[in-house]
């Protein structure tokens, strides 16, 4: 239970919390517990969104197990795929403003830093279905992307030992760069 408690700590901006993440390796499995649990309430949300699709098959075992678990198992995929994504990104940006690096510790902070997403997904998902989007979900995208920003901003601290203005300054190009990539890659 220590191990939530310490991405909770982290979520919250604390910086021994982040800083103890970085010197154990043992924190890597409440890494992979996060991911797999955001990735379960992505799925989750996916199914709420596209229930009418999942309903419209004609065969029980289709309708009731067989897409639901795509939608679940591809969730968990899409989370894992970010997280990966954030830490290269982070460990780019480490690298492009001098600082040292160190792939392993970002990528294990990833999942903290993904944990606010949680607030973006409904708003999210509905946009790349083209489903309606309620103002409380552009709320939620909007609140989650800076939460997640200030908290890259503080692994970046903690990490990379920067300067304030370099680490909110490598971590906005990096957001900057993954919007435009969402962008591109959404039809």
């Amino acid at each position: 239970m220590t191990g939530l408690i310490l991405y909770i700590r982290t979520i919250l901006l604390n910086n021994e919390a982040i800083a103890e993440l970085t010197t154990s390796s043992k924190w890597n499995i409440w890494g992979h517990l996060v991911t797999i649990l955001l990735g379960f309430i992505y799925g989750f949300i996916s199914i709420q969104l596209n229930i009418e699709y999942i309903s419209s098959f004609d065969a029980d075992f289709l309708r009731n197990l067989v897409v639901p678990g795509v939608f679940l198992v591809a969730g968990i995929i899409m989370v894992l795929l970010t997280r990966v994504a954030l830490s290269l990104l982070l460990w780019a940006a480490s690298r492009g403003f001098g600082g040292p690096g160190y792939l392993g510790q970002l990528f294990r902070l990833g999942a903290g830093a993904l944990i606010p997403s949680i607030l973006a997904m409904p708003g999210l998902i509905a946009n790349g279905i083209d489903a309606a989007v309620p103002f409380i979900a552009i709320v939620g995208v909007i609140l989650g992307i800076a939460w997640m920003y200030f908290i890259c901003v503080k692994i970046v601290l903690v990490t990379q030992k920067f300067v304030p203005w370099k680490a909110y300054t490598s971590v906005l190009a990096i957001f900057i760069f993954f919007i435009s990539v969402y962008y591109i890659v959404t039809p």
